[in-house]
């Protein structure tokens, strides 16, 4: 990874592929979910909790839109794009990163290692980011709103794990899939919301996180485990 303070002086001339394909890092089976964002994704996708790598922690539970059962999957993609009227803001921001100032400030940075950067000295073309006096595009407009949406909405995700780990509502599950030759094998460490534990709280206890504004993406999460045989048909093509 290559970061950079994007302006538009250095960037004047710099391009970015902005299609979906897996020689442009998509071939992804998750991305980041953000609790917001379940209302649009729990429609699609299934959403998962997994441990960040190297936190044993409850504090390391990330939610994910899942996307394939294996490493490197992703059945959303297809040789016209994506496939799918959503996509979450975690995936929508590549090449683009969050970075802070000297005075704390945000700041947009752009990653010059991405495969998304077009190279135009072997011929490739792309969407730009700057106007040709300077002025941001109507992409990287979008971008802008989009980054600030995903760091806003990103600062809640803390809390939401914690009230769910608070109250032990993450279990783990597995995924049981057979492949089109018949072999079995399981997908895990994966967990999902405890729904008996859920039913169980005391009224207070769900009205703190109504109040809270946890209760929505709770059951939006448990919405979504409607699209696993979903994912399951499309892996088996």
């Amino acid at each position: 990874m290559k970061p950079a303070l994007l302006d538009n002086v250095t960037h004047r001339h710099l391009r970015i592929h902005t299609e979906r394909a897996a020689h442009l890092g998509d071939a992804r089976q998750s991305a980041l979910a953000l609790p917001a964002e379940f209302r649009q994704l729990q429609a699609h996708f299934p959403i998962v909790f997994q441990l960040v790598e190297g936190q044993g922690t409850n504090a390391g539970f990330q939610p994910v839109a899942l996307f394939g059962l294996e490493e490197g999957q992703n059945l959303f993609l297809t040789p016209t794009g994506w496939d799918a009227p959503v996509m979450p803001m975690a995936l929508q921001r590549d090449p683009f990163l969050i970075g802070r100032g000297p005075d704390d400030s945000l700041q947009l940075h752009i990653d010059l290692d991405s495969p998304r950067i077009v190279r135009p000295e072997e011929g490739e073309v792309g969407t730009a980011l700057f106007m040709p006096h300077g002025g941001f595009s109507d992409h990287l407009d979008h971008i802008v709103q989009l980054m600030e949406h995903l760091h806003a909405h990103a600062q809640q995700l803390p809390l939401f794990i914690e009230a769910l780990t608070r109250h032990q509502l993450l279990e783990p599950f597995v995924i049981d899939i057979e492949s089109p030759s018949g072999e079995q094998h399981r997908l895990t460490g994966l967990f999902t919301i405890h729904e008996e534990r859920l039913h169980a709280l005391p009224g207070e206890a769900l009205e703190a996180l109504a109040r809270e504004g946890h209760l929505l993406p709770i059951y939006m999460q448990i919405a979504s485990l409607a699209q696993l045989p979903v994912l399951l048909e499309r892996a088996r093509g």
